[in-house]
């Protein structure tokens, strides 16, 4: 008996054996013709990925199909032939990434007029000074609120604002600022973070019984202040306005943590350098604009989705940008303020080499979420050597 049922197993196995060579063929047959179209719309600069015509052709598969696979089945096989292809275009004609443009202040020269928070000799007024050069105009704002309204109120034709920081995160009041208006970001900075003790041209660190500064940055120098129990800490709205009042008052105990250049332009007297803790203390600033550049070719982009309320919305959401290879860089979910049980989600993107990927992922995303806001397409200035 055992013989016998070895023998009646053997000839399907035989014939399944041959029903997979011709798959094998099938598939190989397949692939080459997939190769050619993506030949085609890589010469165009297309996207190699049609969703549409996907859809149509799982779907034509569904309605010829007599089982007994049923039809979630198909989709799945097919699904995966239609990707197993796309990666194989990929591999074969994905372009290498172009290096980013610069988009200093040659580009940004013909505005001039950017806000920041605080006084002059903040951070943020160094990153503006960064992205748009020496000759631009730079407007203090006192509050984060009045910063986002500046364009306006006409104070300014650009902001400047603190979106992260490698330690403490997202600056979530500018996130959110960011979110309820209608501002776009044009370009980055990363900053490295450096502070510095200054005191009135008379002090010395022995003479010195306060510190003033922004609590932020208080925060970030505590083994300093481990260090000099004696010294008292004293929390203010703005770290260059705390170094502007401690050399203008001329008082020898009191001292403020800012930055170099607030030392400078006030006249300071520069008593400690490097007081933070962690030497990798940087801050990511966006110079946001009223308007987007339809032009500009940067190498990263911003979203932010708001998903439908269903299970496996985040993963349908990112699918598009995976099967297109698009690098994410970040993502972050925030609750709406509104209704606390459902969230946006931020998200940045390396901008992919052929640029019909990125415009198919966002026509997919679109599809799939119930709103998508397009922060921008931008490029990250570099710093100059001595920026620091």
């Amino acid at each position: 008996m055992g013989n016998g049922s070895r023998s009646t197993i053997g000839d399907p196995r035989a014939e399944i054996d041959a029903i997979d060579g011709e798959i094998l063929s099938l598939l190989n047959r397949r692939a080459a013709v997939a190769l050619r179209v993506g030949a085609v719309k890589s010469s165009v600069d297309a996207s190699l990925v049609d969703s549409g015509r996907e859809r149509e052709v799982i779907s034509r598969l569904k309605e010829a199909n007599t089982g007994p696979f049923d039809d979630l089945s198909i989709a799945n096989i097919f699904q995966r032939i239609i990707d197993e292809s796309l990666h194989l275009q990929q591999s074969a004609y994905s372009n290498p990434r172009p290096p980013a443009p610069d988009v200093g202040s040659i580009r940004l020269a013909g505005t001039s007029r950017v806000a920041f928070l605080g006084e002059r000799g903040t951070f943020s007024e160094q990153a503006a000074l960064h992205i748009l050069g020496e000759g631009c105009e730079t407007v203090s704002m006192p509050t984060f609120d009045e910063l986002f309204r500046a364009i306006d109120t006409s104070q300014a034709d650009l902001i400047l604002a603190p979106l992260e920081n490698s330690l403490i995160g997202s600056v979530h009041r500018c996130v959110d600022l960011l979110l309820e208006s209608s501002l776009f970001i044009t370009a980055e900075v990363v900053l490295p973070v450096s502070h510095v003790l200054v005191a009135c041209p008379d002090a010395t660190f022995e003479t010195i019984r306060t510190v003033e500064s922004h609590p932020a940055a208080l925060a970030q120098c505590s083994r300093f202040f481990a260090a000099h129990p004696n010294l008292k800490r004293v929390e203010a709205d703005d770290t260059a306005g705390s170094v502007r009042r401690a050399i203008e008052s001329g008082d020898r105990s009191r001292a403020a943590i800012g930055a170099r250049r607030a030392a400078e332009i006030y006249g300071g007297k520069i008593l400690r350098e490097h007081l933070e803790d962690n030497p990798e203390n940087f801050t990511r600033f966006a110079l946001l604009s009223g308007s987007m550049d339809d032009e500009t070719r940067g190498d990263k982009v911003s979203l932010v989705i708001r998903l439908k309320n269903e299970a496996g919305s985040l993963h349908s959401a990112l699918r598009p940008f995976v099967r297109r290879g698009i690098d994410l860089l970040k993502i972050e979910s925030m609750p709406m303020k509104d209704s606390p049980s459902e969230f946006n989600f931020y998200l940045d993107l390396q901008a992919p080499p052929i640029e019909g990927e990125l415009i198919g992922a966002l026509k997919d995303i679109r599809e799939l979420a119930e709103d998508v806001r397009h922060l921008g397409r931008y490029s990250t200035v570099k710093l100059t050597q001595g920026s620091n």
